[in-house]
C-alpha cells in the first residue's frame, strides 16, 4: 500500500508527465518522442534542485585542487537519472555527460556522424547552485549528423522550460520565443559572459582586457549570471543581446552548447567563435589562429569550439568580436 508521503509525490510526477506530453505535441513526429522523454526528465531533475533549495542542502565535492570546480550529489544523481532514463526509452542512442566525462578523466568523447547523441549538463551553475543563488539549469540537448538539433533547458527556481527543435521554432512554457533582433550595437546592448574556473593570471588579464574594452565602447550593460546554459537561453528570449566566452584556455563545454545552440538558433539567435580553438584537437595541438581582418572576422561555431560569441543578429556579433578579438590570449599557456 502506498504511504501517504508517496501520494503526492506520484500526483506531481503525473502531471509532469502530461506536461511534457503536451509541451512535445508542438513539435513533429521526428523528435517528439525525444523532446518528451527529455522535458520529463528534466522536470524530474529541477524537483531534486528544488528539494535542495528547501534546505536538505548541497553536498559538495570539488573536481579540482583549487577548490573552484564543485560537484554535488545532486549533479550526479541528475545525471544518473537523466542517463538511465534516455538509455531506457532509446537504447540505440550515446549519452554525452559532464559528470561521467569527468569521472572518467576530463577527456571529452567524439561526436559519432552516425549515432544519436544526447548530451547532458544535470546542473549548469553549479557555483550558484551551491550557495543558494537561483541561477541554476538542466540541460538536455540531442545532436543527430554531429549536429546539435533539439534542445531541453529547464530552470527549476523560475518553473521555465525552454525547449527548440531545429526547424520547428523555439519555446518558453510553450510560447514561441525569438531574440531581440532589434539591438544592432554595443551602447545598446545587455551583454552577458562568464569567468570559468581559469584563475591564471593570464586569463584574468586576457577577461580584464575584454572587460575594459567593452566598456570602452559604452556597452550598455555587462552581466555575469554564472551560468552559460542560462545566459544563452536568455540570449534566445531577449532578456539579453549577447554573451561571450573563452578568451583563454577552455571556455565552455559541449554540455553548456548543445542544448542551447538548438533553442537560441531558432529563435534567431547566431554563433560565432573567437579563433580556431576546439576540444575535437588532440590536446598537444594548437589552434591559436586570431583572423583580424574584416573577411576573417568570423570563424564557424561548433559544440565543441572553446570560445563563444552568440547575438542576437549577425551585425551585433561583428561588433562583439571586433571589440574582444584583441583581448584573445594566442596561446593556451598558464
Amino acid at each position: 500500500m502506498m504511504s501517504s508521503e508517496d501520494e503526492p509525490s506520484k500526483k506531481k510526477t503525473c502531471l509532469e508527465k502530461r506536461r511534457a506530453i503536451s509541451l512535445a505535441s508542438s513539435f513533429s513526429l521526428s523528435f517528439r518522442k525525444e523532446a518528451e522523454v527529455s522535458i520529463f526528465l528534466a522536470l524530474q531533475c529541477g524537483k531534486a534542485m528544488r528539494r535542495c533549495d528547501e534546505g536538505r542542502g548541497a553536498l559538495v565535492e570539488w573536481k579540482d585542487k583549487d577548490g573552484i570546480d564543485p560537484v554535488t550529489k545532486t549533479d550526479k544523481d541528475n545525471e544518473d537519472l537523466v542517463v538511465e532514463g534516455l538509455a531506457k526509452e532509446f537504447p540505440d542512442y550515446d549519452v554525452i555527460g559532464e559528470e561521467s566525462t569527468a569521472a572518467a578523466g576530463g577527456k571529452i568523447p567524439s561526436l559519432s556522424g552516425i549515432t544519436p547523441t544526447f548530451v547532458v549538463d544535470p546542473i549548469d551553475g553549479t557555483q550558484n547552485f551551491v550557495h543558494g543563488m537561483p541561477l541554476s539549469v538542466i540541460s538536455i540537448g540531442l545532436c543527430k549528423n554531429g549536429r546539435s538539433c533539439l534542445g531541453v533547458i529547464y530552470d527549476p527556481h523560475r518553473d521555465e522550460l525552454f525547449v527548440g527543435v531545429v526547424g520547428e521554432g523555439s519555446y518558453l512554457n510553450g510560447d514561441k520565443i525569438k531574440c531581440d533582433a532589434s539591438v544592432e550595437n554595443l551602447q545598446r546592448s545587455m551583454v552577458v559572459t562568464d569567468v570559468g574556473y581559469d584563475r591564471s593570471a593570464k586569463g584574468v588579464q586576457c577577461m580584464m582586457a575584454a572587460f575594459g574594452a567593452l566598456l570602452d565602447q559604452r556597452c550598455q550593460s555587462l552581466r555575469i549570471i554564472g551560468s552559460t546554459v542560462l545566459s544563452l537561453a536568455w540570449v534566445a528570449c531577449g532578456r539579453a543581446n549577447a554573451f561571450f566566452i573563452g578568451l583563454h584556455n577552455e571556455g565552455a563545454k559541449p554540455w553548456d552548447y548543445c542544448a542551447a545552440f538548438a533553442i537560441a538558433t531558432e529563435a534567431g539567435a547566431v554563433f560565432h567563435r573567437l579563433d580556431n580553438r576546439s576540444y575535437t584537437m588532440d590536446d598537444d595541438a594548437t589552434a591559436s589562429s586570431s583572423p583580424t581582418t574584416q573577411d576573417t572576422l568570423v570563424v564557424p561555431f561548433d559544440i565543441y569550439s572553446k570560445s563563444c560569441v552568440c547575438a542576437g543578429n549577425k551585425k551585433l556579433a561583428a561588433e562583439l568580436i571586433q571589440v574582444i578579438r584583441p583581448c584573445l590570449s594566442n596561446t593556451d599557456d598558464k
